[in-house]
């Protein structure tokens, strides 16, 4: 009976291997590059409850869309608008691009993951965290070949993917003379977006920039009534240290707002080093009196917090109060 079961556990074994080779076999067919594209549809049901999940990405992401494509449309481009899993949530397209999303699948609920559709604009911008611009022969399937794709991640009001902002085409026309363009305009449409979801996120708090925007995500935090950073973007927490989904700061003992550990999360590899809750909170009222010209009644203002309370806090931080600050 025990070599029975010894020969049965083999078998068992075996066939577990025969059935990991054939999932290889299958992962490498699908992904064959000369295959026709078959997408991974989500059922309407599906779609009903990623919708239901992705309502704010798509409350403050549909206008943004609208206004993408009435600058485009012209140059026979469609808009698309996915979640952080590569699910298709909404387009914006003219009559003449039905027939090719039929085709190549560019609708709602298809799952264009680069794990299954292979190098393509949505997938590879999630993946990736950064945009991309994929020109004619630049996707992974010979089918997408006249394809065109300009797509940048959009991020949430925690610092987290939310989702991808795509710019499609598909014909002989190229968009490569015009990518700047198209890039700053999906740069601009998702920083609004992430702005808005930061609103969202923190609602009645004064949101404050911590200076110029690079990329699909703006360096702005959400400050409360007494002043303190309480969230912040995605650019703003990898300026900072702050992971991304992190709550915001707790005072401690002294008054002073720190995270857990004192200090920030580390920065990711190639950033200096952690910037301290107190270094950032200076760092934000600097920016607020810089921009009020050393006026400290209008620096408060811009912070949302009176003028004593930005006072005590310049005390607090050793920041000279300007001379004649008003």
């Amino acid at each position: 009976m025990r070599h029975e079961t010894a020969a049965h556990a083999a078998c068992r074994a075996g066939s577990n291997e025969v059935a990991r080779s054939w999932e290889r076999c299958e992962s490498l067919y699908r992904m064959d590059p000369s295959r026709q594209w078959r997408a991974e549809v989500l059922s309407s049901t599906e779609l009903r409850q990623i919708n239901d999940c992705a309502a704010p990405l798509l409350r403050v992401g549909l206008p943004e869309m609208q206004s993408l494509f009435s600058l485009v449309r012209d140059l026979g481009l469609m808009v698309l608008l996915s979640d952080a899993r590569a699910v298709l949530l909404a387009r914006c397209i003219s009559d003449c691009h039905r027939a090719v999303c039929r085709r190549l699948h560019l609708q709602e609920g298809a799952v264009w993951d680069e794990g299954l559709a292979g190098t393509n604009g949505v997938g590879t911008a999630l993946r990736e965290g950064c945009s991309v611009a994929l020109t004619r022969g630049d996707h992974w399937r010979f089918c997408f070949a006249l394809l065109e794709s300009h797509a940048v991640p959009v991020f949430d009001g925690q610092g987290q993917l939310a989702g991808a902002l795509n710019l499609a085409s598909f014909g002989n026309i190229t968009t490569r003379p015009v990518a700047p363009l198209l890039r700053e305009a999906l740069f601009q449409a998702a920083r609004r977006m992430e702005e808005q979801l930061l609103r969202g996120s923190y609602p009645g708090q004064r949101i404050v920039t911590l200076g110029p925007a690079r990329g699909s995500s703006g360096p702005l935090v959400a400050v409360n009534e007494a002043g303190d950073i309480v969230g912040a973007t995605h650019a703003a927490r990898t300026m900072l240290g702050w992971g991304a989904g992190q709550q915001g700061p707790v005072a401690d003992h002294t008054g002073k707002n720190v995270n857990g550990a004192g200090v920030f999360a580390a920065r990711p590899v190639g950033v200096e080093r952690a910037i301290s809750f107190r270094e950032a909170e200076e760092h934000v009222i600097r920016t607020a009196l810089g921009l009020a010209r050393g006026n400290v009644s209008a620096a408060a203002r811009h912070l949302g917090i009176s003028r004593a309370t930005l006072y005590r806090k310049l005390k607090a931080l050793e920041v000279p109060a300007p001379a004649g600050g008003g």
